[in-house]
Parts: structure tokens; sequence; C-alpha cells
């Protein structure tokens, strides 16, 4: 029987860049959050293996995929969770030595393995722009429409037109304004606003750079 295991592909956004979790192992070995299964179901062996290492609970996870490991004798089952870093502290584990957010475009040396996991939880969410609200699940209670447009563009990894932007995510209803504005720098306050959920994807060009995204996702491997 094949042994079964759990990995996380644990997604954020700060400062304008699309981070994922890592915890160290002792010798300096980076991992992705997770756990070998026993008899417990597969979501909640996932959820109590990111607790126990990171400190990070009561958020939702979606399964990615199954992927074959240690030379096939084993698999791995991988979730993907979107959350908001300054909603989740973090505290390592008693077995882990660190846990912190790395960008994604700068990570430090993963087993191949689990650089195919997250390789592949990076190109479903890029993916879920062009048809699934995203975006809430990386922000904080309340935000500025440049904060979501500013999630977006993370997750794109390219420039988005502002005022079509915020027309569409207007127009879709998904957000309402919440009676308060934040000053940033110099410029005029921005009006805060927060998610009333529903459907919204990144319209126009901006979903033609999405699927354009996910074409090439396919084209180098498979995506869902």
């Amino acid at each position: 029987m094949k042994s079964v295991r759990v990995e996380l592909v644990v997604l954020t956004v700060r400062a304008g860049r699309l981070e994922a979790l890592l915890v160290r192992q002792p010798a300096s070995v980076w991992t992705l959050p997770g756990a070998p299964v026993g008899k417990t179901p597969l979501e909640r062996a996932a959820l109590d293996a990111l607790a126990a290492q990171a400190g990070v609970r009561g958020i939702a996870i979606e399964q990615l995929y199954t992927f074959d490991c240690e030379g096939a004798a084993g698999v791995s089952v991988a979730f993907l969770a979107l959350i908001a870093a300054e909603r989740h502290p973090l505290t390592p584990g008693a077995d882990v030595v660190e846990v912190r957010w790395f960008p994604i475009d700068d990570l430090p040396a993963l087993d191949p393995g689990q650089a195919e996991v997250l390789a592949y939880g990076h190109a479903r969410l890029r993916a879920k722009t062009a048809y699934a609200p995203i975006a809430f699940q990386l922000l904080p209670e309340t935000f500025t429409l440049g904060e979501l447009q500013e999630v977006y563009e993370a997750v794109l990894g390219t420039p988005l037109d502002t005022r079509n932007f915020r027309r569409d995510v207007l127009a879709a209803g998904v957000v309402e304004a919440v009676g308060r504005s934040r000053t940033a720098g110099r410029g005029r306050p921005a009006r805060l606003y927060r998610s009333l959920g529903g459907d919204f994807a990144v319209l126009a060009r901006e979903r033609r750079i999405a699927r354009a995204i996910a074409a090439g996702d396919r084209s180098g491997g498979e995506t869902p």
C-alpha cells in the first residue's frame, strides 16, 4: 500500500508581491507545510499540519491534485489556501525551526517534488482569477480598491488598467463602502470597502490576460 501525506500551498500578498508559506525543518531544510496521513480524513490532516507547524488556524482550503512521490511508493495530496497574512500571525511548531513567507519568485531551494506542488498551486491560483473572486481571501476585512487591484496584479504578474478595474468591481456589486477612508502618503484619502461575497472575475482585457496565462500554464504542464 502506498504511503500518503498532505502538503499545503499557502499563499498571500504582501507589499504587492505574491508570497508562499514555508517551514524550516532541522538541518535548514525548507518545505511546504505538511505531514503523513494516518486514519484522519485528508482535509483534517492538512489543517492539523498547518496549525501544528505554522500556528495558522480557521482557514478554508481546497484540494489541488494528487502527486506521486518517493519513487511512486507514496502519494502527496496537495491543498491550496489563500489567506491575509496580517490575520494569521505565524508561530513555529515544536518540530519546526522557523516559519516564514517567501516571495514566489525568490524561494529557497526546495525538494523537486515540492517545487512542483508549489508551481501547480500558483498556476491554479492564476487560472482562478478568470472565474472566481480570489482576491477577497487575500485581503484584510476592509481594504481600498487600490489594494484589491494590487492583489490581482501580484497574482497575475501584470499591471491592470485602473479605471476599467474599478468600474468592473463596483458594477459587480461585490464590495460596499464602509463609510471610512484611509490616508496613505500625499495622495487623497482612499475610500475603504469590504467584501459582500458574490461572483466577480477580472473582466475585459484583464480576463483575456488571465486566460492567456492559464493557456500558457496548460502548454507547460497539466492544469485543471
